[in-house]
């Protein structure tokens, strides 16, 4: 009973930011059967996927992250640090 109640307890807390983007805009986006957590602040964001993927999908997934921030951002994202399972980066060209 007690690994349920925590199961449940960890699946309820989603994603978290980094630090410096404590506090920032927060924009949930689905795409597909993948869920997407974005953090804005400023110029800064940090884009982050939740739940399972293979590791064939990766590419995949990585473009369509960068997609997520454009869309929800207005600007195009350049990826500074991350991978397929969260990145960070600045934002430029900005409508």
């Amino acid at each position: 009973m007690r690994l349920i109640s925590l199961t449940l307890l960890l699946a309820a807390c989603g994603a978290s930011p980094a630090p410096l983007m404590m506090g920032a805009q927060k924009v949930n986006v689905t795409v597909g059967a993948h869920d997407y957590t974005v953090w804005r602040r400023d110029k800064a964001f940090e884009v982050v996927r939740l739940g399972y993927v293979k590791r064939s999908e990766m590419p995949e997934i990585e473009a369509t992250m960068l997609a997520v921030v454009a869309k929800v951002t207005g600007c195009t994202p350049k990826v500074e640090t991350g991978d397929g399972g969260e990145a960070r980066g600045t934002l430029t060209a900005c409508k």
